[in-house]
């Protein structure tokens, strides 16, 4: 199985870049595996809105494909969140699913690739939780209801299941602003205007 292809605003750090206190995660790092793959969590507990948990792997030249075919497990009608990596989650209004896709397919390039943010999508009722985030080292966080269809999911994209994975999040890394790698991206910071303005217009001060 091939090596895990990671946004090009990532990689792994080395010694010199770390304090000595990190060497021994990047020891532990060269002797993981990053691959496709995912994780996942059954949950028994009744009073969770929620019946299983995984973690997704995935190159990222197929992040996008894949999280607009997750975004399937959602209703018409949900919202969209997003915050700085380590900043505080913006919850957007609820409204129709298209429309949230259709602006973020906009911000494609730097939704995938800017490893400074955080986005996904949730619906969240009295009975029931979704929820497909896009954590900052750009692997996939599910909250689920309906695992059968996510496992299809998973086979449709060839994701192989496994019991324990790595991920980048787990080691010492490098990200550096995607501006500076292409200079017809947005910054992180205006595409964060961007998606405050298009999903929580009463934040704005």
């Amino acid at each position: 199985m091939s090596r895990l292809e990671l946004p090009k605003t990532t990689r792994f750090a080395e010694e010199q870049e770390v304090p000595r206190s990190y060497w021994d995660k990047i020891a532990a790092r060269r002797e993981a595996r990053f691959v496709e793959g995912f994780v996942l969590t059954e949950v028994e507990d009744p009073k969770q809105l929620f019946r299983f948990y995984a973690e997704v792997n995935i190159n990222n030249s197929r992040l996008w494909e894949l999280f607009m075919h997750l975004a399937a497990m959602l209703p018409d009608v949900c919202a969209c969140l997003f915050c700085p990596y380590e900043g505080d989650v913006t919850y957007g209004e609820y409204q129709e699913k298209e429309s949230i896709l259709a602006i973020l397919g906009s911000l494609q390039k730097e939704l995938t690739e800017d490893c400074r943010l955080e986005f996904g999508l949730i619906y969240n009722d009295e009975s029931t939780l979704t929820e497909i985030y896009v954590a900052e080292s750009k692997y996939v966080k599910i909250w689920g209801v309906d695992r059968q269809h996510f496992e299809k999911l998973m086979a449709q994209y060839d994701i192989p299941y496994f019991e324990e994975m790595q991920f980048v999040d787990g080691f010492p890394k490098v990200v550096v602003p995607l501006t500076t790698l292409d200079a017809e991206a947005k910054s992180t910071e205006e595409t964060l205007d961007l998606l405050e303005n298009a999903f929580a217009p009463d934040n704005q001060k």
